[in-house]
């Protein structure tokens, strides 16, 4: 049987660290699509290395940047990777069988976040994204300026890959901190700019109710003081989102009754 042409895109900013890692079992891929923001590490270098096909584009945002390097991609069934997800061999090969087989149009794949050095619990849940399609049933969420994951037709047939991509972008506390305080600054402003009001009730609770949700719901419990620290940060997120809107909307406020 013959495959199924499928084109990976990627968008980067200084993703040396792990990028030679995600390349490698790329390759056996037909092409590999990268959109670079502006790196000043080895990252286009590598890229080039390993058969990507390299193109700049100023930083337009997680969707736009995303859309733009998917319109990049010369066949209809694409992947869309991130610097730090690293995909097994075998899981490269279970993705092209998918695809050759056309029994659905998009396939949802989960995620190992590695933390402390470790994955997390066998037993806590994965996170899931859409992240293999063809392009021709999704689009971007160009309103977004986080969480850009893919909208599906409501004609396209999902289902998800069996097996986990290895992700190493929440490492460690500080990183994982970092990326949820930049990610809480980004989604605030987009609420913000749909005319989103902020709520005393959720400023209140979304902390403890995030919290019980990522330790006891998602099982981070089983995965030690390590899960404990992953479960703080998350509900942190969601407590640093909603009161960046209330900031938003006080300043905005206060600058309206001078």
């Amino acid at each position: 049987m013959s495959h199924t042409p499928i084109s990976v895109f990627i968008i980067t900013l200084n993703e040396e660290k792990y990028l030679k890692q995600v390349l490698e079992n790329l390759s056996h891929f037909d092409e590999i699509i990268l959109v670079d923001s502006g790196s000043t590490d080895k990252t286009v270098e590598l890229a080039k290395q390993y058969g990507a096909t390299v193109y700049h584009q100023d930083w337009l945002g997680f969707a736009k940047q995303k859309s733009y390097a998917m319109s990049l991609c010369k066949n209809d069934w694409v992947l869309n990777v991130d610097g730090d997800e690293i995909l097994s061999s075998d899981y490269v090969a279970a993705i092209q069988l998918a695809v050759d087989k056309q029994k659905a149009d998009a396939y949802r794949l989960y995620f190992e976040d590695i933390f402390w050095q470790l994955p997390m619990s066998v037993n806590s849940k994965k996170r899931s994204i859409v992240r293999l399609y063809n392009k021709n049933k999704v689009q971007f969420p160009t309103d977004r300026l986080v969480h850009e994951n893919v909208k599906v037709s409501k004609t396209a047939v999902q289902q998800s890959m069996p097996g986990l991509v290895t992700h190493y972008g929440y490492q460690s506390t500080e990183v994982l901190m970092e990326k949820q305080n930049k990610y809480s600054s980004l989604k605030a402003q987009e609420k913000f700019n749909k005319g989103k009001k902020p709520s005393w009730l959720k400023l209140f609770m979304v902390f403890p109710v995030m919290f019980v949700k990522a330790y006891f719901i998602e099982r981070m419990f089983l995965s030690g003081r390590r899960g404990l620290v992953h479960a703080y940060i998350s509900a942190m997120y969601g407590f640093l989102k909603e009161a960046k809107l209330h900031e938003l909307h006080f300043v905005e406020k206060n600058r309206s009754n001078k």
